[in-house]
């Protein structure tokens, strides 16, 4: 089951993530996130947090689907996950969690590896790509001419690549911009690396 879960970073504006996100069977809201859903007329199954963001307008127009959440050692982000988990949800797609603010767009991009450990899938979604998590071998659907940027946080893991424009022969990946920019040469591209390895796929759109 796929839950879109949404953050209170930039909300996307482009039609194709819109329409997505009106056609998503469950949205859960962070907090004060609900105030760009409520502009495009769009209802949450939940809104989650400590709701200190939220005015008591919107408190009251949704009062059968807030769930308060006072304790501070986690983000919304985090209580929002953790929730739908417990649920049942297995699929996640993020809007909203970067953007605006750069500590919490790099706090919830390092939180991906936690929770994709913890799920089958799991994609962040803006309005200028996309990131997602892989794990090696692995063939990634992509078109020819595709911005694509690579992340690993393991060490000791060393890459080779097919189908990129610049091609990772046996290389490894110590900083984050080892493999930024690259790009995809066809409509598939293929990683593999010594041992297995969990890597971050960015997308341009």
């Amino acid at each position: 089951m796929k839950a879109y879960i949404i953050a209170n970073g930039e909300f996307p504006t482009k039609k194709a993530i819109i329409n997505e996100l009106k056609s998503a069977n469950f949205i859960a809201v962070c907090d004060g996130a609900i105030n760009n859903l409520d502009t495009l007329n769009i209802k949450p199954n939940i809104i989650i947090g400590d709701l200190d963001s939220i005015s008591a307008k919107l408190k009251e127009k949704y009062k059968d689907r807030l769930i308060h959440i006072k304790e501070q050692m986690s983000n919304d982000l985090s209580k929002a996950f953790y929730h739908c988990l417990k649920l049942g949800f297995d699929e996640f797609v993020f809007l909203g969690s970067t953007g605006k603010r750069e500590d919490h767009t790099l706090a919830n991009i390092s939180l991906m590896m936690q929770y994709s450990k913890k799920c089958k899938n799991l994609t962040i979604k803006s309005d200028y790509g996309e990131f997602k998590f892989y794990e090696t071998p692995c063939k990634i659907k992509s078109y020819k001419g595709e911005q694509i940027s690579i992340f690993c946080f393991e060490k000791n893991k060393k890459f080779t690549s097919k189908n990129l424009k610049y091609p990772l022969k046996n290389m490894a990946l110590p900083f984050l911009a080892s493999a930024t920019l690259n790009e995809s040469k066809s409509d598939i591209f293929y990683l593999h690396s010594n041992t297995t390895a969990k890597i971050l796929i960015y997308k341009s759109y």
